[in-house]
């Protein structure tokens, strides 16, 4: 069973509208946690067992597909919310991630109960969590989980002896799983978070994401965007286009209600956090390396079982790393337009003090060289980056000859079978809600997708299931009118808003 796109990040501390997705009220833990729970009692009710870490019993695989925590996030120090743009290193990633588990005690118990029965927990990185590839944010993780599971053991069986229990915690660790690019089944599934095919969001090197700086993880531009630009724009929910999706009226009254006396600038936020983003990506870029790659496929291979040819046709699906698409990331950011606007102010002066006489075509110049652009460069849309990551699951199977691929990243579920494989997305489980006070949740039902091989973990066995639900404390199928009953804002698009729309801009991946 897979789910993604949690994004759980330290708690907001205040209860103002500021930031307010991220306050406890709004986190999807207990939501989580009763459909894990739940999903513990399908598996009980389909062996007749108890549970029990050596029980024999239906074998359970829980893919956390990515982007369940969110590091891009502000960190709180001294109860304060604080954007930051920290090394991405294990220096700092460590501490990040104990806090939350810390704030998230809920899940972690729930996933901690999930272990206690036996069943394997996969993490699989994503582009919000990518700090999962290094090993002392694994061991961190493990911890955690085992420290939970110990206690969900202790609680229905009692405390184990003294002698056992440090076989017991060696057992709990083993269940708990770490991917830093994708999962692959004994059975032929392949779970994959997706975001190597948003160029926003993608790494040259998965397995170990680092540039030239040993030990940091390379910035992307999905990341710059998150820590430089959407944290300090707490009025707007990342996870709901419509939040910022706005037209001209519509920022205007935006920053006329929240801004206007808040001591925030929003012109500022965004201004500032787009430079800073191409600078950093223009500074920090790292060409290609052939020994690299090689390497980072080849420890592909050996972390998921797949043959060395497999991964490699699989690799070759990536897209190009925003930094070397520095046009379309120019483009994203509006700084594309900004410069034409000013290289079209700065022709007219000059115009002007050449040829007083001819003000009004001088006037023309700017707006007519935007206008020209704007024809002859079009924006990229948001779907069209998603129908990219959706092509990249029908190659991803007949690299693998998988019968089942699976991704998450777009916050779009979807489930269907195509000539007997299976291709899925876990959609999301974020604070998604449509107005900024956090009063209309964006989901009606939750997505899962909950696959089943009927003969066992052979590669012959047969699979069943597909995208489901967590509706009204229960599992029911995938409707396709699953939709938000709030239409999309209309200066965004004219036509009604399809279920469960990819929740961020292509600048703002979440």
């Amino acid at each position: 069973m897979a789910i993604s796109d949690i994004h759980l990040c330290e708690l907001e501390p205040t209860a103002g509208l500021w930031m307010r997705y991220r306050q406890a009220p709004y986190s999807p833990d207990g939501e989580i946690a009763a459909m894990l729970d739940a999903l513990r009692g399908e598996i009980r009710k389909g062996t007749g067992g108890s549970g029990g870490l050596h029980t024999q019993r239906d074998e359970l695989t829980l893919v956390l597909n990515g982007d369940i925590f969110d590091l891009d996030a502000p960190r709180v120090i001294d109860n304060e919310s604080v954007v930051h743009d920290l090394p991405r290193t294990a220096e700092h990633a460590v501490p990040a991630m104990e806090a939350i588990l810390r704030d998230h005690p809920v899940f972690v118990a729930a996933v901690g109960r999930v272990v206690a029965d036996g069943h394997t927990v996969v993490f699989v990185a994503g582009n919000h969590d990518i700090q999962l590839t290094l090993p002392e944010v694994r061991d961190a993780v493990r911890r955690r989980i085992a420290d939970a599971a110990l206690h969900a053991l202790a609680a229905r069986d009692g405390a184990p002896a003294a002698s056992a229990a440090r076989e017991l915690r060696a057992a709990l660790e083993a269940r708990v799983v770490f991917r830093a690019w994708f999962h692959r089944t004994r059975d032929g599934v392949i779970v994959e978070h997706g975001n190597q095919y948003d160029s926003y969001c993608s790494y040259r090197y998965p397995m170990a994401p680092f540039g030239r700086r040993r030990g940091e993880i390379q910035p992307t531009m999905g990341s710059l965007v998150s820590r430089l630009l959407v944290s300090r724009m707490g009025y707007f929910n990342p996870h709901v286009d419509s939040s910022f999706m706005l037209s001209g009226f519509g920022y205007l009254s935006h920053w006329a209600r929240y801004y206007l006396f808040s001591g925030r600038s929003l012109v500022l936020a965004f201004a500032v956090g787009a430079l800073r983003t191409m600078l950093e990506l223009v500074r920090r870029r790292d060409p290609c390396r052939r020994a690299l790659r090689r390497a980072d496929l080849a420890a592909a291979a050996r972390e998921t079982g797949a043959t060395f040819p497999a991964v490699v046709k699989h690799a070759r699906l990536f897209a190009r790393p925003a930094e070397d698409c520095l046009g379309r990331v120019a483009r994203e950011l509006w700084l594309d337009r900004l410069g034409l606007v000013l290289v079209g102010l700065i022709a007219t002066l000059a115009c002007l003090w050449w040829m007083p006489e001819g003000l009004a075509p001088a006037t023309l110049l700017a707006p007519t060289l935007l206008v020209a652009y704007e024809c002859a460069v079009p924006k990229p849309t948001l779907d069209a980056v998603w129908q990219g990551v959706n092509r990249a699951a029908r190659l991803v199977a007949r690299a693998h000859r998988a019968k089942a691929v699976v991704f998450g990243h777009t916050h779009n579920p979807e489930g269907s079978w195509e000539g007997g494989v299976f291709f899925g997305n876990t959609g999301s489980w974020s604070a998604a809600f449509e107005d900024i006070a956090c009063t209309t949740p964006v989901f009606e039902a939750r997505p899962l997708v909950w696959l089943r091989s009927e003969d066992g973990a052979a590669p012959d066995a047969p699979l069943s299931g597909g995208l489901l639900m967590w509706k009204d404390e229960r599992f029911q199928p995938w409707r396709a009118d699953a939709r938000p009953s709030v239409p999309r804002k209309a200066e965004v698009a004219k036509r009604p808003r399809p279920a469960l729309r990819p929740q961020a801009t292509a600048a703002m991946r979440s």
